[in-house]
């Protein structure tokens, strides 16, 4: 998908803030590649969602137009994994970078997806806790758990990984 057509420009850039929305050559450019040799398809566009809510009317819509979405987080991936394949749409996720919540109780954290490792420790540390997995990058948390990132303290640790929980009603 080289580019998008004007009604479907109109309605993407109808979800965000005009700043939050580019088809321009060069915010596309920069999305082509990671640290990795990979080179991806430029997309058609990137838009900079700011809540869940946001990603949710934007991926059903992308969904219903069989738009291709490609999710980008801090780029320091080693393998390639943000870059668009297909072209499409990139939702760069680097302005949701929230620490909501912090539970030193529970030994959780509630964070957006763009929130980055060196911070995440930074603000869990003040309570004598750290995210342990260390990919060697500044990585982003939603980065990192869609891509189960490990790193030099996976031995002791392990690696990132995601957990499924079932609660019946």
């Amino acid at each position: 998908m080289g580019e998008f057509n004007q009604e479907q420009t109109t309605v993407l850039s109808s979800f965000v803030e005009p700043d939050r929305f580019s088809t321009g050559i060069s915010n596309r450019e920069l999305h082509i590649h990671d640290i990795s040799s990979h080179v991806g398809t430029l997309p058609a566009g990137i838009i900079w969602p700011l809540s869940t809510e946001e990603v949710s009317r934007i991926l059903a819509w992308t969904y219903s137009q069989e738009i291709p979405v490609t999710p980008w987080g801090a780029g320091t991936s080693t393998e390639g994994n943000p870059v668009p394949t297909r072209g499409g749409l990139v939702m760069d996720f680097t302005r949701m970078n929230k620490i909501l919540a912090i539970r030193p109780q529970d030994l959780q954290t509630d964070v957006q997806p763009g929130v980055l490792r060196k911070e995440l420790n930074r603000q869990t540390g003040r309570y004598g806790l750290f995210f342990p997995v260390d990919p060697g990058a500044d990585a982003s948390i939603g980065g990192m758990i869609a891509n189960n990132a490990s790193g030099v303290q996976t031995i002791k640790y392990g690696a990132t990984r995601v957990t499924e929980t079932c609660t019946s009603s």
